[in-house]
């Protein structure tokens, strides 16, 4: 003799079946939310912007380069073995807006799809982590290059490479 009844039979049925639709609208919620940004590059101008970077002379490999802009925005790029670095607007574009940047430069910042996967990096992706606790890195930069950084860039069309020699001393 079942003890589960008629009843209780079609009330989990229809439960599951919500269960069901449920995930399948999650699932595609997530598809059509996870692909193209949707993002309109037509009305912002974007300038190639590059450059090296060297520390005490070497080229500075693996440091992550942002250009800020006083409302807040920023590009980035990272450089390669030789110190080159190549800026990108976000994931899909690749460039800076033009006008003046504060320019910013860490061996120690994660960006998340830039040298940081989802759930790695700093405390907060993005910030640089200069004390190098709970096992990141240690930062090789001087302050005065990221976290109160005095570099500044003017990008625009005639003016789009910009090397920068810092000094660790």
């Amino acid at each position: 003799m079942s003890i589960i009844t008629p009843t209780v039979r079609a009330i989990f049925a229809k439960a599951v079946a919500r269960g069901c639709l449920l995930g399948l609208v999650m699932s595609l919620a997530c598809v059509v939310g996870c692909g193209d940004t949707g993002a309109d590059y037509s009305k912002v101008e974007l300038i190639s912007v590059g450059g090296k970077v060297t520390l005490d002379g070497q080229p500075l490999a693996g440091a992550v380069v942002t250009f800020d802009a006083p409302d807040g925005q920023f590009a980035y790029g990272l450089t390669d073995a030789g110190g080159a670095y190549s800026l990108q607007l976000d994931s899909q574009k690749s460039g800076c807006t033009p006008g003046p940047k504060t320019v910013r430069i860490s061996t120690a910042r994660k960006i998340l799809g830039l040298n940081a996967a989802e759930g790695e990096g700093a405390a907060e992706v993005g910030e640089a982590n200069p004390e190098a606790s709970n096992g990141a890195v240690a930062e090789k930069v001087p302050p005065r290059y990221n976290a109160k950084s005095e570099l500044k860039a003017d990008v625009s069309a005639s003016q789009k490479t910009f090397d920068f020699a810092l000094q660790s001393k």
